[in-house]
C-alpha cells in the first residue's frame, strides 16, 4: 500500500447551498480531487486555515485541548478507503505509552491536522480512482468552440451539468452551473 501526501487546495460553493466542495490536492500539486462537506465543516476548516479565534471553543478546539492535556500527539491523518462516495479516514496518534489509530470523518481529521500541523495522506489506489490530473501546457488542445460553454443552450448545459455531477467532475460542474446562472440572468 502506497500513501501519497495531500493538502487542502480550496473550498468552494456547491450547487446545494448547505454544502461546499473541499478540493484536496497532492503536495506536488499534480492531482486534485473533490470532497463534499457541510457548511459547518467548511466554516471550521476555514477558521483553522485563517487562524480565526472565536469567543467560545468549537468541538474541534475542545478535542485539541483534551489531547494536549493528556499529552496525545497527532502524527498523521490517513485516508485509507472509499466506499459509496464516503472517504474513510484515521488519525494516527500517540501518547507516552502507545500508538493508536482512531476512525474519523475526513473533515474532522483535516481540522485536527491543521491544528497539529501534521501531514495528511491518501492511499494511492483511492487517489487513482478520484484524482484529476492537473492540465499542463502539453495537455492543451487546439481551441474548439464546441467545448466552449457559452455556445451551448441552457438545456445542453443542464445535461452537461448532470453528466459532470454523475462523473464526480465537480470543478467542471461548477463552471457549467455558473454559465447556466449567467444565461438565465440574460434571458
Amino acid at each position: 500500500m502506497t500513501k501519497v501526501e495531500i493538502k487542502i487546495n480550496y473550498i468552494a460553493e456547491w450547487t446545494d447551498k448547505s454544502a461546499r466542495v473541499l478540493v484536496l490536492q497532492t503536495k506536488d500539486e499534480t492531482v486534485s480531487f473533490p470532497v463534499i462537506i457541510s457548511d459547518n465543516e467548511a466554516f471550521n476548516l476555514i477558521k483553522e486555515i485563517e487562524n480565526l479565534q472565536l469567543k467560545r471553543p468549537q468541538t474541534h478546539d475542545l478535542v485539541f485541548d483534551i489531547m494536549k492535556q493528556f499529552n496525545i500527539k497527532l502524527h498523521t491523518v490517513y485516508i485509507y478507503n472509499l466506499l459509496e462516495g464516503i472517504f474513510y479516514t484515521k488519525i494516527q496518534c500517540s501518547n507516552q505509552e502507545k500508538n493508536i489509530e482512531i476512525e474519523s470523518r475526513i473533515s474532522d481529521a483535516l481540522i485536527l491536522a491543521l491544528k497539529y500541523n501534521c501531514p495528511v495522506y491518501i492511499e494511492n489506489s483511492i487517489l487513482e480512482q478520484v484524482g484529476m490530473p492537473k492540465e499542463t501546457k502539453e495537455d492543451e488542445t487546439v481551441y474548439d468552440n464546441t467545448n466552449n460553454l457559452s455556445y451551448k443552450s441552457i438545456e445542453e448545459l443542464k445535461e452537461l451539468l448532470d453528466e459532470a455531477i454523475e462523473n464526480e467532475n465537480y470543478e467542471y460542474a461548477s463552471l457549467i452551473r455558473d454559465e447556466i446562472k449567467q444565461k438565465e440572468n440574460i434571458d
